[in-house]
């Protein structure tokens, strides 16, 4: 059973939680917690209840007494509680979503702490009272559609699909290997029904020459074969997408194909086959002004770089990249190829360098409160801070990364507290 979270920013919030999380009970199945708004509730209690869960819905409601421009009473950037909740969300990669009730609004990104931009970043939906009917339908086909895929492949994957390549590259100096997915025969068997289904849409869409219905069959097929790890069809049907895509002459969908060409080529080892679509699809985002692919490009041809031993030439594409997500005001983005950088300069021993950019990734990660990335940037420094004779820097690093990780226990935290251990006795 799908599991969701509810967080309100107020009382009057909390009593629409309940109301949301009653639909949600009967329509999607799903057991749904709603957190007391400002109880005193402990931070272990918190994580351990949203640890469970597939889902956190953050719901805003505006304060009717006060003015309408007056955000301040939604009670969201003084809230520690909601901002904890948005915190233990990001470090379980729990998918997290706001429900605006009315007028209710969230703040400006640039005027919120750290944890509250994670938020604005992600999906809103707006419920009004008067169309409650209406809305409240789109909100529960999103959040169905979204347990259905959690649902899929919730356990199976050991490693994101956005994980960072020249992360897994540096650790121990091995090569970055994407793990297949390892689905259980239940979730085996609904993937090929899906398969099977999508296969017969397919027919039927080029029976009647239907070209869009086609593309999102084949859509839908490149996905699922990417879950069962078959590379080989992933790519054959990712590539009849990008002609229909082509064809339609739809530059952001064909950059993100490209994209999806070049990861599953690079995926199955064909590195030169990956940079060609990497390249494709920079010379098409820069004559389209498309920021996020251009940076996507140049994060794919850096990780080729890297695959060739060409570590200068791929920092340098993930300097070009680093520069279309600040364009973009992209924090995620910038924190991952920061963490890229500084280990590739790791990698060809130039420490300060290193040193720095690790410590620009570690700025952001504070910054948006992304408390996972900063505890293994802490241990890459602490690592380096070793290798340089630094010990007490090394110590320092170690002592803040212990103190978080020190009360949860998840995959990756269990892999760092090794690393420490590791490190202490280097």
């Amino acid at each position: 059973m799908s599991s969701i979270y509810f967080s309100s920013s107020s009382p009057l919030a909390e009593t629409f939680s309940h109301r949301i999380a009653h639909q949600s009970e009967s329509f999607l199945e799903a057991k749904c917690e709603v957190s007391n708004h400002n109880q005193d509730i402990s931070k272990q209690y918190i994580r351990a209840q949203i640890e469970g869960c597939d889902v956190l819905i953050v719901v805003v409601c505006a304060d009717p007494s006060s003015p309408k421009e007056d955000i301040s009473a939604y009670n969201l950037i003084d809230n520690e509680q909601i901002r904890f909740e948005i915190i233990s969300a990001m470090n379980q990669d729990i998918l997290i979503v706001s429900v605006l009730i009315d007028d209710a609004k969230l703040p400006e990104k640039d005027n919120v702490p750290g944890a509250l931009k994670k938020l604005i970043d992600c999906r809103s939906h707006h419920l009004r009272t008067v169309f409650w009917s209406e809305d409240i339908e789109d909100l529960l086909e999103h959040l169905e559609e979204e347990l259905s895929f959690i649902k899929e492949v919730k356990g199976k994957l050991t490693e994101s699909v956005e994980v960072n390549y020249q992360r897994l590259s540096e650790i121990d100096g091995k090569n970055p290997k994407k793990d297949k997915v390892d689905l259980e025969s239940s979730d085996l068997m609904q993937v090929r029904k899906m398969i099977e289904a999508e296969t017969i849409f397919l027919q039927k869409a080029r029976g009647i020459a239907d070209r869009v219905a086609e593309k999102n069959a084949l859509s839908a097929l490149a996905l699922a074969y990417s879950r069962l790890g078959q590379t080989r069809k992933a790519i054959q049907y990712f590539q009849e997408e990008l002609n229909i895509s082509q064809e339609f002459e739809n530059s952001e969908e064909v950059c993100g194909l490209l994209a999806n060409l070049g990861d599953a080529y690079a995926v199955s080892g064909n590195i030169d086959r990956a940079k060609n679509y990497y390249e494709e699809q920079r010379v098409l985002a820069e004559s389209k002004g498309l920021h996020a692919h251009v940076g996507t490009s140049y994060n794919g041809i850096g990780f080729v770089f890297v695959k060739q031993g060409k570590i200068e030439k791929a920092i340098d594409c993930y300097f070009k990249a680093l520069k279309s997500y600040r364009e973009l005001e992209d924090d995620d983005k910038q924190l991952e190829l920061l963490v890229g950088i500084g280990l590739n300069y790791r990698k060809l021993e130039q420490w300060e360098k290193a040193i720095e950019y690790l410590e620009k990734a570690l700025a952001i990660a504070k910054y948006i409160e992304h408390r996972k990335e900063e505890t293994q940037i802490r241990v890459d420094l602490a690592e380096i801070f070793f290798k340089i004779q630094k010990r007490d820097l090394a110590i320092s690093q170690i002592e803040e990364a212990e103190e978080y990780i020190k009360n949860i226990q998840t995959a990756w935290s269990t892999s760092l507290t090794r690393r420490i251990e590791s490190l202490r006795n280097f």
